[in-house]
């Protein structure tokens, strides 16, 4: 056994010895080294386990008798299922003395589910004010006919005060171009409307407003009346959208063109603002209103119109733009620069680039002019697509 030991021992030293003779600290490089597996130092990614969130829809509505809450719960249901809406059932609840109702939604569904719409309710308004009603009303009314022209919904137009003055503003509906995702969010809106004297005028109101939402391509939830500030009454619409992190992304904006003539009375600039809405219908640029500014000690007009918006990795850009030519020529006489303009303008038309508006400028000897014109995206090369 002595014997064992000892031969066992003779081998533990020798195989010491020769470690110690080969092994020295860093003389390995590290492609000699053996990989090392990554550690993190939290350990793994937390991993998120599947389900969905369920949220609750409220009303302010309340009932005398727990029946009627039962009632006005059945009907919710169904008005939020036709609005694309994945419900889940319902409750009657107490609240005080009487009987509300809770109504659990799907407020994330998956992008092959049903889905309420993806439209935004914008106001439009010029900011011009007028000093007689009777042209406020005018021009609110040939607004919301160029927005219908244009094919967008109109909820509603009014007029509301400027000072003394009178302004306009028009309710519209637009396509909100969402990326496409997976998921989608469900989001409650609700939209204020009309101005009546009485709360049962804006009551029997409710039903052409629901109508009105349906023309518009939007379910509506319920309707109501509700008190304004200035005690009158108004129909306020509740309706459902469809959104996600995307945002906001309108299918159009409102652009405005600042029109190079020039006037000595603020009629005269009116009446040209007027005249010359159907030439941007012609160029594709659907007109919207005009409105009178100040040039100097003179008077001009500008015009709003809708273009496309096209959405890219980088940002935004119009479907359409105004841009100005600027000859590089000068004449002797207004005359001849007035001929070198027509003759430009026509040129420019024939080449597909409709004229919007021009000027003459300078003095005897020296007068050059410039003309603004119509260019679409893509017009020159090819549009890139929409994301």
């Amino acid at each position: 056994m002595f014997k064992t030991a000892a031969a066992v021992l003779s081998v533990i030293i020798f195989s010491t010895l020769s470690f110690a003779g080969s092994f020295e600290l860093g003389s390995y490089s590290a492609g000699d080294l053996p990989p090392v597996p990554y550690v993190q130092p939290h350990g793994p990614a937390p991993v998120t386990p599947p389900g969905v969130t369920i949220a609750n829809y409220t009303t302010e509505e309340e009932f005398t008798f727990e029946s009627e809450a039962e009632e006005a719960l059945n009907a919710r249901v169904a008005a939020l299922r036709a609005a694309g809406v994945t419900t889940l059932g319902g409750r009657v609840t107490e609240r005080g003395n009487d009987y509300t109702f809770v109504i659990e939604y799907l407020p994330s569904v998956k992008g092959d589910a049903a889905l309420p719409p993806a439209v935004l309710v914008e106001t439009y308004r010029n900011g011009e004010a007028y000093w007689l009603t009777k042209e406020a009303e005018e021009a609110m009314r040939a607004a919301a006919a160029n927005f219908r022209a244009a094919r967008l919904a109109v909820l509603g137009s009014y007029l509301y005060d400027v000072g003394n003055d009178e302004a306009f503003a028009v309710d519209y509906v637009v396509k909100n171009l969402l990326r496409p995702s997976r998921e989608y969010a469900v989001k409650f809106d609700k939209y204020t409307g009309g101005k009546f004297t009485f709360e049962r005028e804006a009551e029997e109101a409710v039903p052409s407003y629901l109508a009105l939402f349906k023309r518009a391509g939007l379910t509506a939830i319920r309707g109501r009346a509700v008190r304004r500030p200035d005690r009158d009454y108004s129909v306020e619409v509740e309706y459902a959208v469809r959104t996600n992190a995307s945002g906001r992304r309108p299918q159009y904006a409102v652009v405005r063109y600042d029109a190079r003539e020039t006037f000595a009375f603020d009629k005269e600039a009116a009446k040209a603002g007027r005249a010359a809405l159907p030439a941007f219908a012609r160029a594709g640029l659907p007109p919207l209103s005009s409105v009178v500014r100040p040039a100097g000690r003179d008077y001009s007009y500008a015009v709003d119109f809708l273009v496309g918006n096209i959405y890219q990795q980088g940002g935004v850009i119009p479907s359409a733009a105004v841009q100005t030519y600027q000859a590089s020529e000068t004449f002797t006489f207004e005359r001849e620069a007035e001929e070198a303009l027509a003759a430009k303008a026509a040129a420019f038309s024939a080449a597909g680039l409709p004229v919007l508006g021009s000027a003459v400028t300078g003095s005897l000897g020296s007068y050059t002019y410039a003309l603004d014109y119509a260019a679409k995206a893509g017009q020159n090369g090819p549009a890139q697509p929409p994301l």
